[in-house]
């Protein structure tokens, strides 16, 4: 395989040189539609010019626009970039960084809302198998979808994702950063991808960036080239929101600044200001470390929570969806440790349990605010947007089968009687008796 390193070295001995001409007339042969000059790629993946172009690590990307869907892939060998759809053809564009693969992005449009879409990518050449996805209807009256953190590869992690994949009715993954944990590996990536292909290809798959996508040496490069929901070439935004049936969801950067003097906080009060109840009754904040966390590994994130705990509150976040310690923590609605009455203040769940080892020891007593806890299981979050009932239910499954926690938000839900809940803990088959309160706007059962 050609590195830069030889590359170089056959240069200064004057050796390889006929090689090298070929390298660069090929280089020159790449059509214009590519998103990277010739001597950029010779110089980051000279070893993309060789190889494959059998399409690999196909995923999808939302974009702003519900009739529209990114499509990502990789191929061992740079060349065109092209998607097919029902009938109708987009070319994209392809790139690379300091890895021995090309990635491409094309872009499907004119989607209907609901509908099922039939595509296939490659080079005008050698194609994908023909894939299906269904188009996300933002007025739909349903929504479906699966919330993870901390995932990797992993025993555990592939329980997770062989669970994603038979869930035939969630429509999309959320996932609170630390995704692959290649920690400079980049075939870890290409594995991961690999590996999740199949649900990849068919729902998409949203991102918050964490810790350990800021790599040693390339720090966010291959998040970078790898996601992309906003169709920029090697430009992955760092934070973005996306209006899904029912649900108002924000990725933030918990990597990055976001103390009131930073670009990421001005996004957030704009992007605030631009939801409307009416259509989207739920906000979600997903981001990588939690305000709030019992756990003694790392615990809550201070800083984070000084700079963006009012904001959250004032404009009336329902739920932040953190991971980064590795267990499953819902609290109370909460603000400045305090419980609040249901609806004034935000639910944050830590959901890292998607298939890194577990951090167990936890913080004693247990503050107030920490509604339920458990440190010793793996699994995932599934959450149902339901219309006519105006409810977001939300669901915590173990890799064992059973269920660990589960609650409900409500829109405009008056008072009702206290009752039972029934919810499986660390012994089977308990009886939690709780109060479902409510605010003037939400109310909430645990």
């Amino acid at each position: 395989m050609l590195t830069k390193t030889s590359i170089d070295k056959g240069i200064t001995s004057g050796k390889n040189v006929r090689l090298l001409s070929v390298l660069l007339i090929s280089l020159l042969l790449i059509p214009a539609v590519q998103g990277q000059g010739a001597s950029e790629a010779l110089q980051e993946c000279p070893s993309t010019l060789t190889g494959s172009t059998q399409p690999q690590q196909i995923h999808l990307q939302t974009t702003e626009n519900p009739s529209e869907m990114n499509v990502l892939w990789a191929t061992e060998r740079r060349g065109n970039a092209e998607v097919q759809w029902d009938g109708q053809s987009a070319i994209g564009e392809s790139y690379c960084y300091n890895h021995d693969m090309a990635f491409h992005l094309a872009t499907m449009t004119g989607l209907e809302p609901g509908e099922e879409v039939s595509y296939r990518v490659g080079d005008g050449n050698t194609w994908s198998s023909e894939i299906s996805f269904t188009t996300i209807d933002p007025e739909a009256n349903r929504f479906e979808w699966i919330s993870i953190a901390d995932h990797g590869i992993s025993g555990e992690a592939d329980l997770v994702s062989d669970a994603i994949l038979a869930d035939s009715d969630a429509q999309m993954v959320t996932i609170s950063g630390d995704i692959s944990y290649a920690n400079g590996d980049q075939s870890i990536w290409d594995d991961y991808f690999n590996y999740n292909q199949n649900s990849m290809q068919t729902i998409p798959w949203m991102t918050s960036v964490g810790n350990h996508e800021n790599e040693p040496g390339i720090e966010f490069e291959a998040y970078q080239h790898r996601f992309d929901s906003e169709g920029e070439i090697e430009v992955e935004p760092f934070w973005y929101s996306r209006n899904l049936p029912g649900v108002h969801m924000i990725f933030m950067s918990s990597e990055h600044p976001y103390d009131s003097s930073s670009a990421q906080f001005s996004w957030l009060e704009n992007d605030f200001s631009t939801i409307d109840r009416d259509i989207t009754p739920f906000v979600i904040v997903y981001s990588h470390k939690p305000m709030y966390s019992s756990n003694s590994y790392h615990g809550s994130e201070f800083e984070l929570r000084e700079s963006l705990e009012s904001l959250f509150i004032t404009n009336q976040v329902d739920i932040v969806i953190a991971g980064h310690d590795h267990f499953y923590e819902r609290t109370h609605p909460v603000k400045a440790e305090v419980v609040q009455v249901a609806g004034e203040a935000p639910v944050h769940l830590v959901i890292g349990i998607g298939g890194r080892d577990a951090y167990e020891e936890l913080d004693e007593p247990q503050p107030e605010w920490s509604a339920y806890r458990e440190n010793n299981t793996y699994g995932w979050t599934r959450l149902v947007y339901d219309g006519e009932a105006q409810t977001l239910d939300l669901t915590h499954h173990r890799t064992d089968g059973t269920i660990g926690d589960s609650f409900t938000l409500y829109v405009n839900q008056p008072i009702i009687e206290p009752e039972e809940s029934y919810i499986y803990g660390f012994e089977p088959f308990f009886t939690l008796l709780v109060i479902i309160a409510a605010a003037s706007r939400k109310g909430i059962s645990f």
